[in-house]
């Protein structure tokens, strides 16, 4: 008679189950970070490609985009004489499609580049199908993979990025028009600056940062729109990654709170483009002087991203 083979005995079985489980447990971690690596430099290298556009629109026009193309009602300065009418509310985000390989996008806004009304001021007519369309898009570039849940704002895309507004956020108020044409950053409404004006120096000098898919207690963030606190223009008043609709700086917008600041779905920190062309991480404890100085262009303070 042959030999029976000897089988696994239920002992044996859980044994080998348990070590399973155990190697399991101990390589998911390292997968899962290896995951989320491969993800934060996608991440970098999106912001590096809107670091070029915005250098390559620099040669070309001389200045960088406005972070807003509207006065928003003021009547000073280079909005005198304006109305909201004269100057749509898209933002510099817009405005970098041709230098990112998306001109067919760039040309869908068509008549409302050259001065529709602001969406949430005009009539409902403002929205053809070409803007509808354009306006439901989100590139590739303006999203961060870690980012997984962007949603849609009503109709309109929402990004992972927006520009840096500068230190002056949500305590000066949601309307003080003065701020929105004249805060410390890069990006203001309709006032376009220029590599002249980085006297912090530009590796010392924010152009943008990442931002979490909600700022506010309901939602927002839309690339498409000029808007501080709510969609592509953000400050460094409340510490980064301070969770939404909280903070020490914190409004009461068209009825939700928004605190304006940046985010990210990375663990620790968020990716920030600087002025010379540099993608950093910088952590949720940064020092808040620190942190404020970089989203200044001509602050005067001797800071380096740490």
């Amino acid at each position: 008679m042959g030999k029976s083979q000897r089988a696994f005995t239920l002992v044996e079985l859980l044994v080998v189950i348990a070590i399973i489980g155990i190697l399991v447990a101990l390589l998911l971690p390292a997968i899962q970070a290896a995951r989320e690596a491969a993800r934060r430099t996608e991440c970098v290298n999106n912001l590096k490609q809107v670091g070029l556009a915005l250098h390559s629109y620099h040669d070309s026009l001389g200045r960088f985009p406005p972070g807003r193309m509207s006065c928003d009602g003021w009547t000073g300065g280079p909005c005198a004489g304006k109305t909201w009418i004269d100057k749509p509310g898209t933002s510099g985000f817009v405005m970098l499609l041709p230098y990112l390989e998306e001109q067919p996008l760039y040309d869908l806004f068509g008549g409302f580049q050259r001065g529709a009304v602001y969406p949430t001021s005009g009539p409902a007519g403002w929205r053809t199908p070409e803007v509808d369309r354009a306006m439901k898009t989100r590139p590739d570039v303006y999203v961060c993979p870690s980012d997984t849940s962007l949603p849609m704002l009503g109709n309109d895309a929402t990004s992972s990025y927006a520009f840096n507004h500068g230190s002056r956020g949500p305590s000066y108020g949601m309307d003080q028009v003065n701020l929105k044409h004249g805060n410390t950053g890069l990006f203001n409404y309709l006032a376009a600056y220029n590599m002249r004006d980085v006297l912090d120096g530009t590796s010392n000098t924010m152009f943008a940062g990442e931002v979490i898919d909600a700022h506010t207690s309901q939602s927002a963030n839309r690339w498409v729109v000029g808007s501080r606190h709510l969609d592509s223009l953000r400050s460094t008043e409340n510490p980064l990654n301070t969770p939404p609709g909280t903070g020490p700086y914190t409004l009461n917008a068209y009825g939700y709170r928004c605190n304006g600041a940046f985010g990210s779905k990375h663990p620790g920190g968020a990716n920030f483009l600087l002025a010379d062309g540099q993608v950093r991480f910088l952590a949720d404890a940064i020092d808040m002087y620190v942190y404020r100085a970089l989203s200044t262009r001509a602050g005067g303070e001797t800071v380096t991203p740490p």
